[in-house]
């Protein structure tokens, strides 16, 4: 059963331009995998950019970037995720938690959609970027373009946390193991992307999640019609890659939005 706690609301008027009523600020979901807060103000002429946090982040510890995204006047629909989407060593939270999150992020379209808005970017970091990975497409088809904050093989880069690889060991899995579990997840079916546009950002230095993981993920999207784009920036890690593709953020974004 879906659980739902309003903070604030805003009041609608019916012109073109003007502010459209928002969602719930803060909204707790089922299993309590995911947590959406919005930012900015939803109109007929102004884009929302969906955004999911990186792994262990709550939305409190990005709101520099999601201040950025604010004083260039975009709408902002944040989520962050459970830690135990890794720590409970349950492999089937993250379909679980995809899935949720997926649903929300539909519906929440649909409804905006309803009211004019016509533009719908996504910028995704860490686990937030493999989220989106799984929601381009045929999924949700009004995600025409948006941002991978480094990307690559999710089992490997999960393996390579070692508090993470540790629980799932003592539960007795292993990577192959793993790997196999979220093998439809790591490969989806993406349906047709033509004309959609992406970009992954990413650091050789990433021991996470490195450059040169990324560029098996990119012909499957091309060959479905995306256009893709790889982004190197300059970091030491993966907290640094991520950071550094925060901080550029409004930069990225016109890489990939039309005009």
């Amino acid at each position: 059963m879906r659980k739902i706690m309003t903070c604030a609301l805003n009041s609608r008027k019916g012109h073109a331009g003007t502010p459209l009523q928002r969602w719930p600020r803060v909204a707790y979901m089922r299993d309590g995998l995911f947590q959406a807060e919005e930012f900015g103000t939803a109109t007929r002429t102004t884009a929302t950019i969906i955004f999911i946090c990186p792994y262990s982040a709550p939305i409190q510890k990005v709101r520099f970037a999601i201040r950025r995204f604010l004083r260039r006047g975009y709408h902002v629909l944040a989520y962050q995720t459970t830690e135990a989407v890794f720590t409970a060593a349950d492999p089937m939270i993250l379909p679980e938690l995809i899935s949720q999150v997926r649903e929300d992020i539909r519906s929440r379209i649909a409804k905006l959609s309803s009211e004019g808005v016509t533009e719908f970017g996504f910028f995704g970091s860490s686990l937030g970027s493999f989220v989106f990975y799984n929601c381009i497409g045929d999924s949700l088809p009004e995600l025409r373009w948006g941002v991978f904050n480094t990307g690559g093989d999710i089992a490997q880069g999960m393996w390579r946390l070692d508090g993470a690889r540790r629980q799932h060991v003592l539960r007795g899995w292993s990577l192959p193991r793993l790997e196999a579990a979220w093998a439809d997840l790591q490969w989806p079916r993406f349906g047709r992307l033509d004309g959609c546009r992406f970009v992954f950002v990413s650091s050789r230095r990433d021991t996470i999640a490195p450059l040169d993981d990324i560029a098996q993920y990119l012909e499957p999207m091309r060959q479905a019609g995306a256009q893709v784009s790889v982004l190197e920036v300059r970091a030491i890690g993966h907290l640094t890659t991520i950071v550094a593709g925060l901080w550029q953020a409004p930069r990225i974004i016109p890489m990939v939005r039309p005009g």
